[in-house]
C-alpha cells in the first residue's frame, strides 16, 4: 500500500472527513451507494447511518486514486475535538495521537468545504457553479498522473494505465447499487428501471426510493408538500425558478468564465455566445428543404416545418377548426373566441 494510500486511511479513519464519491452531478455515499444533491443531508446522512467508519468499504472504489472527503464539519474520532482545517487536522493526529501519517508525500485525499451549496474551492477559494465544475477545478491542484478524459488522478503511471483500460467503457455497464454486469448499456438500463432496490434516489420523509431525482422531487411536493426548490444565488439576493437561468446569472455574474459578445452581452457558454452571434451576422444557415425561406436558428426551422404537414397540432373547441402552428391557433382563438381561455 502506498503511503499517500495510508496517509488517506489514517484522515478518514480518525476524522470526521466523510468519504463520497461524485459519478455525476451528485455525491454518492460510498457505502450504500445512496445519492444526494444536498451537501447537508449527506453529512447527516453519513453520521446517522454511517457512523462507523468501513475503510475496505470505502476505499474499493479507488485503489490508487486520490479520495474526495467533505471536510465541512471537521472533528477527531479519537477525543471528539473540533478541527477546522485539513492541515490542522493532520497535526492534532500526529501530535496529539500519534498517528502514523506520511508528511513526505500526498495526503491521498482532496478535501472539500461545501456549506449548504456555496461550491467554493477548499484550496484557492474560487467559486463554481456546481459541485461537478468544482470537482473538476479541485482536480488540477492534484497534477500527478491525470486522466484527460474524466480528470482523475493517480499517484502512479500504472495506477493512471489501469483506470483507462476499465473506466469509461466498462464500468458504465456496472449497477452502482447491487454492482451486476451486463453486457450492454441498453441492459443495464432495463435492470435499474424494473429494480426498485437499485434506484438511487430516496425521498427524506419516507425513505421511498426512485429512479431519478425528478420524480423524487415530484413525489416530495406531491405527497408530502414540499415546496418546489428554488435557486438562491450565494453571492447575492437573486433568486431562479430553475437551475439553468440560475446557472447563467452566476456564471456571467459572478465568474470570470463567461463568454462576452462585442456588443457587451455575456454567455455561460461557447455555444450560446455562437447562437447570438447570428443577431450580428445576419446569416441563415438553415434552410427549409420544401420552399424558399432559411432561418438563422435551427429551432425557428424546426417551427416552421409545421406549415408543410398535413398533421394539425391545434384545434379549436368551439368551431373544431384546426391549426398546424401555436400562434395561428392563439390568433384565432383571440379574434372569433374572446372568452375562451387559452393555456
Amino acid at each position: 500500500m502506498s503511503n499517500a494510500k495510508h496517509n488517506a486511511k489514517m484522515i478518514v479513519r480518525c476524522t470526521t472527513a466523510y468519504p463520497f464519491k461524485l459519478p455525476e452531478r451528485f455525491m454518492v455515499c460510498v457505502y450504500c451507494c445512496d445519492s444526494f444533491d444536498d451537501p447537508p443531508r449527506f453529512r447527516h446522512h453519513m453520521s446517522e447511518y454511517h457512523p462507523e467508519v468501513k475503510l475496505r468499504i470505502a476505499f474499493a472504489h479507488i485503489p490508487e486514486g486520490y479520495i474526495k472527503i467533505d471536510c465541512t464539519d471537521l472533528r477527531c474520532r479519537i477525543c471528539f475535538a473540533q478541527l477546522n482545517k485539513l492541515e490542522v487536522a493532520v497535526d492534532h493526529l500526529i501530535k496529539e495521537h500519534d498517528q502514523t501519517i506520511d508528511l513526505s508525500c500526498d495526503l491521498g485525499v482532496q478535501p472539500f468545504i461545501l456549506p449548504d451549496e456555496k461550491w467554493a474551492c477548499a484550496l484557492c477559494e474560487s467559486k463554481f457553479i456546481s459541485l461537478r465544475a468544482l470537482s473538476r477545478h479541485t482536480q488540477s491542484h492534484f497534477p500527478k498522473f491525470t486522466c484527460e478524459a474524466c480528470g482523475k488522478s493517480y499517484f502512479s503511471v500504472s495506477s493512471l494505465r489501469f483506470h483507462k483500460q476499465v473506466s469509461h467503457i466498462g464500468d458504465q455497464r456496472i449497477c452502482v447499487k447491487c454492482k451486476k454486469t451486463f453486457e450492454t448499456l441498453e441492459e443495464k438500463r432495463k435492470h435499474v428501471l424494473e429494480s426498485p432496490r437499485c434506484w438511487a434516489f430516496v425521498c427524506k420523509f419516507c425513505g421511498e426510493r426512485f429512479v431519478s431525482s425528478t420524480l423524487r422531487n415530484a413525489h416530495r411536493t406531491q405527497v408530502h408538500g414540499m415546496q418546489s426548490k428554488e435557486y438562491v444565488c450565494p453571492e447575492c439576493p437573486e433568486v431562479f425558478p430553475d437551475r439553468q437561468k440560475y446557472r447563467i446569472h452566476f456564471i456571467t455574474t459572478h465568474t470570470n468564465d463567461y463568454f462576452s459578445c462585442t456588443c457587451g452581452k455575456k454567455f455561460d457558454s461557447k455555444s450560446n455566445l455562437k447562437k447570438h452571434m447570428v443577431v450580428h451576422t445576419k446569416e441563415k444557415l438553415f434552410p427549409c428543404t420544401v420552399c424558399s425561406k432559411a432561418f438563422s436558428r435551427k429551432k425557428n426551422l424546426v417551427q416552421h416545418m409545421w406549415i408543410h404537414s398535413e398533421h394539425k397540432r391545434f384545434e379549436c373547441v368551439d368551431c373544431n377548426k384546426q391549426f398546424n402552428q401555436k400562434v395561428t391557433w392563439k390568433s384565432h382563438m383571440k379574434s372569433y373566441h374572446p372568452g375562451v381561455a387559452i393555456n
